[in-house]
Parts: C-alpha cells; structure tokens; sequence
C-alpha cells in the first residue's frame, strides 16, 4: 500500500518522514585543504616551558646559615680543653704554713739563771762591775726574781781556795740593800768582799743553801 507524505497513515500513527530536497539543490564540493583540515584533527601545541635567569633564582634563594659551623668550630675547642686538662699533670697543694704566734718572744735577759730551791725562788743575777782596793774588792750585783721570794746573801771564794768571804757593806753606793725580793722585782748595789787580790769566784747564797749559782770576778 502507498502513501503519500504529509498524509495520515491508515495503519499507525503519523511518524515523521524526511523531506526531499528541493529541486535544483547539489551538494557544495570540498576543498583538498578543507578536507584534509576536516579529516586530521587539530593538536594544541604544548606551551614551550618559560626559562628564568639563575642569577635572578639566587637573589631570592635563602641564605646559607654559619650556624652549624660555629657549632663545630665551638666543639672542636671543647674538645682540644678537655684533652689538654686530662693530661696536664695535677698541681700539689702548697702545704699549709704553720700559723705565726701573734705574741711576741720575751727578749733574752742579761745573766745567768738560778734556782733557789730552799726559798722556791728563780731569776737572774750578773755582775755589771768590780773594783779591786788594799782589802779586797767590791761588785756591782743586779738579782732579779721571777718567781717565788727571794733573801738573798753572797760569799767569795779566793783563786787558791783558801778560806770564804762573806759578802759585807761597801763603801761604794749603792749598797746592795737587805731584805727579801718579790717576784717581778730587782735588787742592785755594791757588796764588799775582804779578800787578796786575784780572781775570785762570787757566790749567790741563802741562809739555807750555801751555793746557788758563781760568778768569776777578775783579779
């Protein structure tokens, strides 16, 4: 069965038909360029990539820092100082000088020492001076007592050893004076001695102990 386009289909529903061209219509021919244009797909050329200037990079870049360096440099030393403390011999500790006594030594006394034991008596005694005349001679005696109390007396006993003088007054002044003498104190004067002339030896006595100490006198 035919139909006619434009008109309804007896048998279904009016579906769309392609129209014929018009008369006196042909197709426009293609160029060779236009095709080969239209057959080979256009390619996107890839961005050539941008070169920049190193020198221009480094002004920017970040500096370089000495830090690390400093840290070596600062162990190295570390380690040259505790080298040269291990091996450097140790140091002996100058020994402590015994402390000086603040108090001052007494200074050495002019005489000979004695020791009285009968009057629990010590000191010094010297002869400073004698005098020879046609009697005998007569001593210039200095007793000094540091402890205890001392009565004192004197004998002389010639060089041939002959008999005792015992000590006498003198003509000479001072005269020795009498009594006992304190500890802290000092008795001085002449004592005479009847005796020939030559040396002779001075004894310091007490009424209890004939010989305490000697002293020579020259002739």
């Amino acid at each position: 069965m035919t139909f006619t386009p434009g008109t309804p289909n007896p048998d279904g529903p009016d579906e769309a038909q392609p129209r014929p061209p018009a008369p006196g219509w042909a197709p426009v021919p293609l160029s060779a360029a236009s095709g080969a244009a239209a057959s080979v797909p256009s390619q996107t050329s890839a961005p050539e990539p941008q070169t920049s200037d190193s020198t221009e990079i480094g002004r920017f870049a970040p500096r370089r820092s000495l830090l690390p360096l400093l840290v070596g440099v600062i162990g190295v030393a570390v380690a040259v100082l505790l080298g040269y403390t291990a091996l450097r011999p140790p140091t002996p500790n100058p020994t402590a000088s015994a402390p000086v006594s603040a108090t001052p030594k007494p200074t050495p006394r002019d005489g000979t020492r004695f020791t009285a034991e009968s009057d629990r008596a010590s000191g010094v005694w010297k002869i400073t001076d004698s005098r020879w005349d046609a009697t005998g001679v007569s001593a210039l005696i200095t007793v000094t007592v540091d402890t205890g109390t001392l009565d004192c007396y004197f004998s002389a006993l010639p060089h041939d050893g002959s008999d005792v003088s015992d000590g006498e007054e003198s003509s000479l002044s001072p005269q020795f004076p009498n009594g006992p003498i304190s500890a802290g104190s000092s008795a001085s004067g002449w004592v005479h001695f009847t005796i020939e002339h030559g040396t002779t030896l001075v004894f310091l006595r007490t009424a209890d102990q004939a010989q305490i100490s000697g002293l020579e006198v020259a002739g």
